[in-house]
C-alpha cells in the first residue's frame, strides 16, 4: 500500500490554473474554465485577522504566523502575508503566461517542490456517448500511459494511446456488453498485454477483450455476473501469475470473484455485502500483504471491509457504519501510521474517513464537507510531499475538488477545477513521464474527458 510520512502541518499549496480548450479527434472547440478556491482573512473589530477556510498556513493571502512570520517568501504587513517585492510568488506570471517563473516555490520552473501543487492547462477530449467510467494502463507497450472509457449508451470501449507527453492520440472503439458501466484492465491470460474487463449492466455480464501487442483489443467472451453489476477492479487474488477481477452487484447485494483461469475466468464466487452497493476499492487494510476488499454500501450508509487470504479467497463483510449513502471508496494510508485507512464520499456531500488499526477493523467515522453530489474520489500525492490527498468527483456543480492531506489525515479543500457535463469517475497516473499525478476525469452528460497534466 501507499506509505505515507507525517509532515510539519505548514506547508504552501501554490495553483497554476488556466482556461481550457476542447479538444475532439484532432479539432478544438467550445471552452470551459477552471476555478480554484483562495485563502483570505478578514479583519475583526480589535484590528487582527481571521482565518477563512483555505488558510492552513501563513501563505501569500493567509494571516500572518506568530511574529508576524510568513512562509515561501511571503511578507507579513498589517497581519497579512503577502508576496515579496520583486519576488514572483505562487500563482503569477512575468511573461503573461499564467506560470509562475522565479522565486521560492515557482511554478512553471520545472522542479517539483514538495507542498506545491501546480497543475496545468485543462484538456477535453471526445470519447463516445456517455462515457460510465475510465481507466489508464499499458495497453501498447511501450513508456507512456493509455486511456480507455466505457460507452454506456453506444454500448463501446474506447481507447486513446497516449503520447508520452501528456496528449492522446485518435480515438478506437471497440464492441462491449449491453449498457457498459465500469472497465478495469489487467493481464488475466498471462499473456504479457494488457487486457480490459468492461461491465455490463444491462446483461450481467463482464465481458473479457484481449489485448494485443500493436495496443488493440479482440473480443475474448462474456462472462455472468451477480445482479445489477456496477463497478469492478482487477488484482491477482490468488497469486498465481493471472489477473482477476471482482464485480460490485448493486441487486443482489454481493461483489462477485472471477479467478482468471484458461477460460480466462472462472465461475463468479458471490460474498454478501450490505444493501445496495455501488463502490470498490482494493486495500491491504491488515499490513499482511494480501489485498482487502472495501466496498460502499449505499442503502445501508456503510462500508463494508472482506479480508483476502491471498490465495483468491475472502472473509465474511463486517460493516463500519458512514453518513448517508456511501457512493464510492477509496483505501490507503493517509496518516501516516504504515496502516490501511479508508475514505468514502457520500450522497450528502461529505467525505468520511476511517481509520486501520491492523488489525483487520476501522476506527469511527470522521466527517468532512466538501463536495455537491459526490460520486468517486481518488487518494493520489497531489503535491508531492509524501502524504495522500483527496481528489472528489463533485457531479452536482461538475467540478473536481482538490483536498491536501496536512500528514496526520485531515484535508483542507484547496482547489476547484471545472470539468465537462455530468462528471462521474476519475483516474490519476504520471501522463508525461515527470513522476507527478496528471488527472483524467470521465464526463458523462458531455461525452468526453477532462485532462488535468501537472506542470512542475
Amino acid at each position: 500500500m501507499p506509505r505515507a510520512r507525517s509532515i510539519s502541518t505548514t506547508f504552501a499549496t501554490a495553483l497554476v490554473l488556466c482556461g481550457c480548450y476542447v479538444a475532439g479527434d484532432g479539432d478544438t472547440s467550445g471552452a470551459a474554465t477552471t476555478t480554484a478556491t483562495s485563502a483570505t482573512s478578514s479583519a475583526t473589530g480589535d484590528g487582527s485577522t481571521t482565518d477563512a477556510p483555505g488558510c492552513p498556513s501563513p501563505i501569500a493571502g493567509c494571516p500572518c504566523g506568530p511574529g508576524d512570520t510568513c512562509v515561501d517568501g511571503a511578507v507579513c504587513a498589517g497581519g497579512t502575508c503577502v508576496a515579496d517585492p520583486g519576488t514572483t510568488g505562487p500563482g503569477t506570471s512575468t511573461d503573461g503566461s499564467g506560470d509562475t517563473t522565479t522565486g521560492p516555490a515557482a511554478c512553471g520552473n520545472g522542479v517539483a517542490e514538495p507542498g506545491l501543487l501546480c497543475l496545468g492547462e485543462p484538456t477535453i477530449l471526445m470519447m463516445g456517448a456517455a462515457p460510465s467510467d475510465l481507466a489508464l494502463g499499458n495497453v501498447d507497450g511501450d513508456p507512456a500511459l493509455d486511456l480507455v472509457t466505457v460507452n454506456r449508451d453506444d454500448a463501446q470501449l474506447a481507447l486513446r494511446l497516449g503520447d508520452g507527453a501528456g496528449g492522446f492520440g485518435v480515438r478506437t472503439a471497440y464492441a462491449t456488453g449491453l449498457a457498459p458501466v465500469a472497465v478495469t484492465l489487467g493481464d488475466y491470460d498471462a499473456d504479457g498485454h494488457t487486457d480490459a474487463v468492461t461491465v455490463g449492466s444491462g446483461a450481467n455480464t463482464v465481458s473479457w477483450l484481449r489485448g494485443a501487442s500493436n495496443g488493440s483489443f479482440t473480443a475474448g467472451g462474456d462472462f455472468a455476473t451477480g445482479m445489477g453489476p456496477v463497478a469492478a477492479a482487477s488484482s491477482d487474488f490468488a497469486s498465481d501469475g493471472r489477473d482477476d477481477v471482482v464485480v460490485v452487484n448493486s441487486t443482489d447485494n454481493t461483489v462477485g470473484v472471477l479467478l482468471a483461469m484458461k477460460v480466462p475466468f472462472a465461475a463468479m464466487v458471490p460474498y454478501a455485502v450490505g444493501a445496495t452497493p455501488r463502490g470498490l476499492a482494493l486495500a491491504d487494510v491488515t499490513d499482511d500483504g494480501d489485498l482487502d476488499l472495501l466496498v460502499a454500501n449505499a442503502g445501508a450508509d456503510s462500508i463494508g471491509l472482506l479480508l483476502g487470504n491471498g490465495l483468491g479467497l475472502f472473509g465474511a463483510a463486517v460493516s463500519f457504519p458512514v453518513g448517508d449513502e456511501p457512493r464510492a471508496v477509496a483505501g490507503g494510508d493517509v496518516n501516516g501510521d504504515g496502516l490501511g485507512d479508508a475514505i468514502a464520499v457520500e450522497g450528502s456531500g461529505s467525505i468520511t474517513r476511517l481509520l486501520g488499526n491492523g488489525l483487520g477493523s476501522l476506527g469511527a467515522a470522521l466527517p468532512f464537507a466538501t463536495a455537491v453530489g459526490p460520486t468517486d474520489l481518488a487518494l493520489v500525492d497531489l503535491d508531492v510531499d509524501g502524504d495522500l490527498d483527496l481528489v472528489v468527483v463533485s457531479t452536482g456543480d461538475a467540478t473536481l475538488r482538490l483536498l491536501t492531506n496536512d500528514g496526520g489525515g485531515t484535508f483542507v479543500e484547496v482547489a476547484q477545477i471545472v470539468t465537462g457535463v455530468t462528471p462521474i469517475a476519475i483516474a490519476t497516473g504520471d501522463l508525461d513521464g515527470d513522476e507527478l499525478p496528471d488527472l483524467v476525469c470521465a464526463n458523462q452528460g458531455s461525452n468526453t474527458v477532462t485532462v488535468v497534466v501537472s506542470d512542475a
